[in-house]
């Protein structure tokens, strides 16, 4: 299925215009508010986008060989490429209309091949590939004798005719086509290790219950991609392995999941991501924190940060006090996986990130013990506000 994904026409429109015409716009916009700035306009805040260069590159691969489908070949992708053409064709061949040629009066002076845009007329057989016809009409002005009807299909135009060529083209490519990806992902996978698989799986967005579903039924169409708010969810290239390229993933490294956003699950059109109600979508926990002590400066140089504590909105953070230096702990029953605290880290690597859950979990709602709360207010009243 991940051949097939690729080559869909509409989730390839998606990564056209968000991987290319979105990152121009977002480009312009920015560079506009820059501009605007001299002259003391700041009403304009810079937009973000984060594509890597590598979906980029993939993306423009795509488009390059459509274009050189399209000029060599005309319709060469949509009519036997494209499956939504392929299944199309199949049903124009039992269409109640068709196109169909007189043979018997044709002197075969092929005006109606030249203007054939889908490349359907064969002159030398004098007939009509039905199942490449897109029925534009072009051949019926184009004939000077008027020998090209559109009439209700009666079978009397002779058997369809194929070419054993060609279908022998057409399985061995997609025999081909899967065994290299059958193959390259073992591959890739032996040489990972098990580690890769277990440790550091891409962690999927709220609402598409965990890895197996959303590989499954995802498309990567983008338009998650385009509709976050935040930019967090970014395509992979191999970090589902090859069968994924294209899917989305949370990208901590760059951004966070906001705590008050569904969106992706709204834009969703396969039901690999789905629709939560934001109560419902503040407990579903998509990953884990893990705290990399050796790599933490409060705990490597007994200094002060607190920066992840600061972010987390689930109060998985909490901190310990000890000489007056916060030290941070992290209690994962309440942790949703949003990825603040990594995006907020400002250590290199960082000293805390979210792992997967490869099947989606519900985090416990966090309750403030009494001594706390009181505390707390006691010590407000020293507060103006």
């Amino acid at each position: 299925m991940a051949l097939i994904n690729l080559l869909d026409p509409f989730s390839f429109f998606g990564r056209t215009v968000t991987h290319l015409l979105q990152p121009l716009t977002v480009w312009i916009f920015n560079a506009s508010s820059d501009i605007l700035k001299h002259f003391g306009v700041y009403a304009f805040v810079k937009k973000l986008h984060y594509i890597p260069l590598s979906v980029l590159a993939a993306t423009f691969v795509f488009i390059l060989l459509l274009l050189i489908m399209s000029l060599r070949q005309g319709r060469l992708y949509c009519n036997t490429i494209c499956p939504v053409g392929a299944l199309l064709g199949m049903i124009s061949r039992v269409a109640f209309f068709q196109l169909a040629i007189n043979r018997t009066d044709c002197n075969a002076c092929g005006r109606c091949e030249s203007v054939c845009k889908a490349g359907c007329i064969d002159m030398a057989k004098t007939q009509i590939d039905q199942d490449r016809c897109v029925s534009c009409f072009n051949c019926l002005d184009a004939c000077p004798q008027s020998l090209i009807s559109y009439r209700p299909f009666s079978g009397g135009a002779g058997p369809h005719e194929w070419s054993p060529a060609r279908r022998r083209f057409l399985i061995g490519s997609a025999a081909a086509a899967g065994s290299i990806f059958w193959l390259t992902n073992s591959a890739l996978y032996s040489l990972i290790g098990a580690d890769r698989k277990e440790n550091t799986l891409p962690v999927t967005p709220p609402g598409s219950a965990g890895l197996q579903h959303f590989t499954a039924t995802c498309t990567a169409c983008h338009l998650c991609v385009a509709a976050c708010p935040t930019k967090v969810i970014t395509p992979a290239f191999l970090e589902y392995g090859i069968a994924g390229l294209m899917q989305p993933m949370m990208n901590y490294r760059e951004s966070y999941c906001d705590y008050e956003c569904n969106t992706c699950g709204k834009v969703c059109p396969t039901g690999a991501i789905k629709l939560l109600l934001l109560p419902e979508k503040k407990f579903v926990q998509i990953g884990i924190s893990e705290l990399i002590k050796d790599k933490c400066v409060v705990y490597v140089n007994d200094e002060n940060c607190g920066a992840c504590g600061e972010v987390c909105p689930t109060h998985t953070i909490s901190f310990v006090n000890k000489n007056d230096i916060l030290y941070p702990e992290t209690d994962n029953q309440y942790c949703i996986g949003c990825g603040a605290c990594e995006k907020a880290c400002p250590t290199t690597p960082k000293s805390i990130i979210v792992k997967s859950n490869p099947i989606h979990k519900k985090a416990v709602k966090f309750v403030a013990p009494i001594t706390d709360i009181k505390s707390r207010k006691q010590s407000d009243k020293d507060f103006p506000f």
